[in-house]
């Protein structure tokens, strides 16, 4: 017979081969793949950026010390390789979206186009909404986002405007949160929730929802706790609902009010993109969801790429002064079009600013608004790269945005510094170029790559970001305006903000500045 003490020691013995084994099938699988060896048996390589809130630049690091495919965790792969980054979301692509979308389901019942895993309803909801998010639907587009712009305008004006009577300074990233709210809830409902014209986080929803993001990205790491919360009895306990008063929950419960009194069958569709939706098959309880979705995703990620824009331009005095000049000598050659009715720059107008929107796509080429790798999953029978190398079917190979962004074989070598004539550069370069020199060295493809490479922010192919239009239309209309009329400079130029990565997105607050109206043009 045994002792205990035998017995015990038998037991840690097979306990601890049991671990080394299981570290033996971790690193195995994904063998030829470099990366930290810690990565190889274990998600605390992972886990450490996620608490030190510098995955996403860990990521860029180790692709540029170890290649373009690393291994990152026991079953993750990340890579910068933009041609491969785009062919897993092309249209005949095998690869499918990994669970990790699913983090994001707020709906216990239905996914909404963002996290829906099934290629078929996938696609078949993209088909519904697709015209919807274009504009080519919402006749009121340009007169909406004008609206809120004047909004946003006359309330700098009455309470925030810096006179020499009243030196008042202005918190703009938490204004910007208000005006892309309600934008976007203007634009998709026809009528706006009232941030901006209330001046405060209604509900305290901006608070709870900015709360929330750190918990999204521990859930992405740990995807046994994603599917623990969402199970019948905790998920009343954990998970948002319409019911609720503040936050996400309150947001679902606002879309579900809006969708119940819109598809009333007794009511003609808007022209708007509810009203598109509704017209092109989207159901009522599909709407309620992505009504949701909408207001979450739409305002989010812009106020990001409208805060750092600003940030941009107005800490650096070289750049801020061709803005301007850009935009004053346009005013004095169409002084009958730049402005709409409302006061604000015209679409048509932002047509014409070349440098303005240079700067916009060098602002989110250089601070990503959405930078979370967003896995995507190998097909059963694996994928073979071009080297040879074979990644194992379900496998999960998520995207390096920085190292994309910062390429400096795709940007040149000053690919960290904010510089927006590169774009006007290549693009001038490419459209100078005889179509007999399009190959994969001329001036075409190396802005086409350029463009490519930026717009991976917004996903591509299958899983492009519907919003994307929408989202750069409000961004040229509302940074011209407001740097058409006034001058803008930051409170604290040694800390013009708080600036915290938090699930692939940016959680930013005390951007304080101070906004003088600008004399005659």
């Amino acid at each position: 017979m045994f002792d205990s003490h035998t017995i015990t020691a038998i037991l840690v013995l097979l306990l601890a081969a049991r671990v080394v084994y299981g570290a033996f099938l971790s690193w195995y699988r994904l063998r030829i793949f470099p990366g930290p060896f810690i990565a190889a048996i274990s998600k605390l390589w992972i886990v450490r950026g996620v608490l030190n809130k510098t995955l996403h630049l860990d990521l860029k690091r180790v692709c540029e010390e170890y290649g373009s495919f690393v291994r990152v965790s026991p079953n993750d792969i990340v890579t910068d390789n933009l041609d491969h980054v785009l062919a897993m979301s092309s249209v005949r692509s095998p690869y499918g979206r990994s669970e990790i979308y699913s983090n994001v389901k707020f709906d216990f019942e239905m996914d909404h186009v963002f996290s829906e895993r099934n290629e078929g309803r996938h696609q078949e909801l993209r088909r519904k909404l697709a015209a919807g998010y274009s504009g080519k639907e919402n006749t009121h587009l340009e007169a909406g986002i004008d609206g809120q712009i004047r909004v946003l305008l006359d309330l700098i004006d009455s309470k925030y405007l810096y006179t020499e009577s009243q030196r008042r300074t202005l918190e703009f990233s938490r204004l910007a949160q208000f005006f892309t709210l309600d934008v976007i809830t203007e634009v998709a409902f026809g009528q706006a929730f009232g941030f901006l014209s209330r001046d405060e986080d209604i509900n305290g929803y901006c608070h709870v929802a900015e709360q929330a993001l750190p918990i999204f990205e521990w859930l992405g790491v740990f995807g046994t706790l994603n599917r623990m919360i969402r199970l019948p009895g905790i998920r009343n306990l954990t998970m948002p609902r319409p019911t609720d008063k503040t936050g996400v929950g309150m947001m679902m419960g606002y879309a579900k009010k809006v969708v119940e009194e819109r598809f009333d069958s007794t009511k003609v569709p808007r022209e708007d993109m509810l009203g598109s939706f509704e017209r092109h098959g989207l159901s009522k309880r599909e709407a309620q969801t992505e009504a949701t979705l909408q207001i979450m995703a739409g305002s989010d990620t812009t106020v990001t790429a409208l805060r750092s824009t600003l940030l941009f331009i107005m800490t650096n005095p070289i750049i801020y002064a061709k803005v301007q000049q850009e935009l004053d000598a346009d005013y004095r050659n169409h002084p009958n079009d730049i402005l709409t009715e409302q006061g604000v720059i015209s679409d048509a107008a932002t047509q014409r600013l070349t440098y303005l929107r240079a700067c916009i796509r060098e602002s989110i080429r250089m601070l990503p608004p959405a930078f979370a790798m967003l896995q995507k999953q190998t097909p059963p029978e694996g994928d073979v790269l071009p080297d040879g190398r074979v990644i194992p079917g379900g496998t999960r190979v998520g995207t390096c945005v920085y190292g994309i962004v910062r390429s400096k074989a795709i940007y040149g070598e000053d690919a960290d510094v904010y510089r927006p004539e590169r774009w006007i550069e290549a693009e001038n370069a490419a459209s100078l170029e005889p179509e007999a020199r399009s190959n994969s060295s001329s001036a075409k493809a190396k802005f086409r790559r350029m463009t490519q490479g930026t717009d991976i922010v917004f996903g591509s192919g299958r899983y492009q970001c519907l919003g994307k239009t929408v989202a750069m239309f409000e961004l040229r209309k509302t940074l011209a305006t407001l740097l058409h009329r006034y001058d803008i400079v930051s409170v604290n130029p040694s800390q013009p903000w708080v600036s915290i990565p938090a699930n692939g997105l940016l959680l930013q607050s005390d951007m304080w500045v101070k906004v003088t109206k600008r004399g005659a043009k």
